[in-house]
């Protein structure tokens, strides 16, 4: 990281040397793991970043160096995946869509013979769901959450409406996530419950009206957003995982506990709440509003 730092200023220096008028076109957008604190413009000039760039105001290189590590985001798992596809090549693309899965084949799968990513809303999810699976909602922030929580020795098999398969096919594949052996509608949840299968679900509170349950303690107040944010302000009491780590330590929590989780505007804790649930969970509250609605009812803030 160091030696990478050192060359990026470099590389600025030599970037100061271009003239004012040329274009700049990013290669990544607002929110990208790829980098700190990335814009959201879709294109710019030299003249400009010179200006108001703040790379561009620290002349010194330890300072820069300093600057630039401090507050990285953890790099995604499925980087270190890309840099095998980069220098070898994807594999081949697959010349038609996944099949439709036979309704025999979803009990299996959720009983651990492969992962079962079911794309539909959170809200969607959260009323009801079938048991063992977790919700990644297509859309914004898919193919980042898929990079994050989805295993690649694993088979996949998505819950997906019929629209939307080539996209998130697509976007899989863009991260080498290439074993998708096929999906179901969200209409095999109705089979399910007709042949006498139970359904899942969890609830989701305000954080109003969470604040006397957690003021009770007895619960597991789970905060899934990234360092960075737990250190600018957090609820008293909450353990910190972030929602791309959370695979790796829900063995460390204790299941038995019922779980409160939350993020900052509850984009993120839908998804770790089912994951809570496919891990056996009986007991999961997601914050339906977040941490800004923790601060917007004037709740208690610890730093």
């Amino acid at each position: 990281m160091d030696a990478a730092a050192r060359q990026l200023f470099h590389s600025l220096q030599r970037f100061r040397e271009l003239p004012d008028y040329l274009q700049v076109w990013p290669g990544h957008g607002a929110g990208s793991a790829c980098g700190k604190a990335l814009g959201a413009v879709p294109q710019t000039t030299v003249g400009y970043e010179k200006a108001i760039n703040w790379a561009l105001d620290i002349r010194a290189e330890g300072a820069f160096v300093d600057a630039v590590l401090a507050g990285q985001p953890d790099p995604p798992p499925y980087f270190a995946q890309m840099k095998r596809v980069n220098k070898l090549g994807p594999a081949s693309r697959p010349a038609s869509l996944p099949t439709q899965l036979a309704f025999e084949r979803l009990a299996p799968a959720l009983a651990g013979e492969m992962v079962v990513v079911d794309t539909r809303s959170a809200d969607a999810f959260a009323a009801t769901h079938l048991p063992g699976a977790i919700n990644i909602p297509a859309g914004d922030g898919f193919l980042t959450w898929a990079g994050w929580l989805l295993p690649y020795e694993r088979p996949l098999a998505l819950i997906v409406e019929p629209t939307q398969l080539a996209a998130v096919r697509d976007e899989l594949l863009l991260i080498g996530l290439d074993q998708v052996v096929g999906y179901w509608t969200p209409t095999v949840l109705e089979v399910w419950r007709a042949t006498g299968k139970a359904t899942a679900w969890y609830d989701r509170q305000s954080a109003a009206t969470l604040q006397p349950t957690i003021a009770r303690n007895g619960v597991l107040l789970l905060d899934v957003r990234t360092p960075t944010e737990y250190a600018a302000g957090h609820i008293a009491g909450s353990r910190n995982i972030p929602l791309g780590r959370l695979a790796g330590q829900l063995a460390e929590l204790p299941a038995s506990q019922p779980a409160i989780v939350y993020c900052q505007g509850a984009s993120r804790s839908p998804i770790a709440a089912s994951m809570l649930q496919a891990q056996g969970w009986a007991s999961v509250i997601e914050m339906s509003d977040g941490f800004d609605g923790w601060q917007a009812a004037g709740a208690p803030v610890e730093r």
